[in-house]
């Protein structure tokens, strides 16, 4: 019996190994598209929105003697950002980019919203203003584009862009619940990247006293429409708006980063309270960094670590260990039990403390260029409450493992570096703060993909 069932896993694991290697060759075999030909030489994203809430200069005028650039380049790098998307051209700020004089200045990437639509020339005019600069890195064509004619407008940008600037890349923004407004936004434009708004307790699960399902599917969703088009899946954390706790922006990030986010795009550098955004504002003059900037500070450095091994990894499938797959009115949450035969199968089962009935934990399952797998499993607990004791939310996690697995290995959030952790009576264990993930593999004598 015992060779008996060596034979039948053996079979088991090849067939799937064989499976998972049909679906990589036939996906690879598709031409890369805009987005990854954009993403081949550039990190993990981690950038914010810019509204000019200091009201200062516009990009082309002298700088009064006693007016210091905005942004804060240096406050700005502190907080882990690679990437600032000047929106001041919409109504949340005032007009002509002015956060780009520091931005161009220090050399940062950047990103621009294409601003007022018509007469295209104005357009044409404010892409060539910056078209040289190596450091631009595309346009935001638009914020929630729902209205059909101007679809019809942008569509015309994007064929241009494409044509005349094919290096850079054309995203949209649209709420993450908003799942028919972003399908036909998309088929209407056919940007190359679509950023999701997900501002928990504010525009989703306002009064939940939890992350709901559904809006956990609609990430699962949003992650497969763009991993089948070959567009970029970026996600604008919520940090403007209602005070979020350090838990919540944890899972607001470790989920995005389960279901296969290639990048954040924040809502908002500042805000004009100190509990909002990055940095905050008074009066039109900049005060300092917000009570949320030392979290985002510590959640972008692991997402730094993280990010350079998940660019090269393909999302398979998110499932949840306290969940049955089931259908919601955004899409399908499929439970770890899910026979789809998308895994391995190397990885059995996930259990948290003993007198748990079922942990509250999502896994994302990738496969790199070579079909290794890789799990990123996340604890879902978090909490809305500003005061929350953080380490009552740590959650422990027991793997197990096949019978063939001997040890692990996992990217330390905190340092980057890998780590092996032995498989002792098939399992591994560990603790993982609220709303937190860990990035493994199976330990085989392969590196992680993206880490020297």
């Amino acid at each position: 019996m015992r060779g008996e069932t060596g034979m039948m896993r053996a079979s088991s694991g090849f067939s799937i190994a064989v499976l998972i290697s049909l679906v990589w060759t036939s996906d690879a075999a598709r031409s890369a598209s805009r987005y990854e030909h954009w993403q081949t030489d550039k990190p993990f994203t981690i950038g914010a929105m810019y509204y000019d809430l200091a009201y200062g200069p516009v990009w082309w005028k002298p700088v009064p003697k006693d007016f210091r650039g905005d942004p804060r380049i240096d406050v700005l790098q502190r907080a882990g950002l690679n990437l600032l998307d000047e929106v001041s051209m919409s109504s949340g700020g005032h007009t002509w980019y002015p956060g780009l004089r520091t931005v161009r200045q220090k050399k940062l990437p950047f990103l621009i919203l294409a601003g007022p639509w018509e007469p295209f020339e104005h357009f044409q005019t404010r892409v060539q203003w910056f078209a040289d600069n190596s450091n631009f890195f595309g346009v935001q064509l638009a914020d929630e584009p729902q209205n059909p004619n101007n679809q019809k407008f942008h569509l015309r940008q994007q064929l241009w862009i494409e044509k005349k600037h094919p290096r850079l890349l054309t995203l949209i923004c649209e709420s993450l619940t908003n799942t028919p407004a972003w399908e036909s936004e998309w088929k209407a434009i056919k940007c190359d990247a679509i950023i999701f708004q997900w501002y928990p307790y504010g525009t989703s699960d306002g009064r939940s006293p939890t992350i709901t399902d559904p809006v956990l599917a609609c990430l699962e969703r949003a992650a497969r429409f763009c991993e089948a088009r070959g567009l970029g899946f970026f996600v604008a954390r919520g940090i403007r708006g209602r005070p979020n706790s350090e838990s919540t922006l944890r899972l607001n990030t470790y989920a995005a980063l389960a279901a296969g986010c290639r990048g954040f795009v924040d809502f908002t550098w500042g805000a004009e309270s100190p509990d909002n955004g990055y940095v905050w504002y008074k009066d039109k003059t900049y005060q300092g960094p917000s009570r949320q900037f030392e979290p985002l500070t510590r959640i972008n450095r692991e997402v730094a670590f993280l990010g350079r091994c998940l660019l090269k990894l393909r999302a398979v499938r998110t499932y949840h260990t306290d969940l049955r797959t089931h259908t919601t009115w955004a899409g399908t949450n499929y439970g770890f039990d899910e026979p789809d035969r998308l895994r391995t199968g190397q990885l059995e089962t996930i259990e948290g403390r003993a007198i748990e009935r079922a942990p509250r934990l999502l896994v994302g399952f990738f496969r790199d260029a070579v079909g290794e797998e890789y799990f990123l499993v996340v604890n879902k607990r978090e909490s809305r409450a500003l005061d929350v004791d953080q380490a009552q939310l740590a959650q422990q996690v027991t793997l197990r493992f096949r019978g063939d697995v001997s040890a692990v290995e996992r990217i330390n959030r905190e340092t980057g570096k890998i780590e092996r952790l032995p498989v002792k009576d098939g399992a591994v264990q560990f603790t993982l703060p609220g709303g937190t993930g860990d990035l493994l593999k199976v330990s085989n004598g392969k590196p992680f993909a993206g880490i020297e």
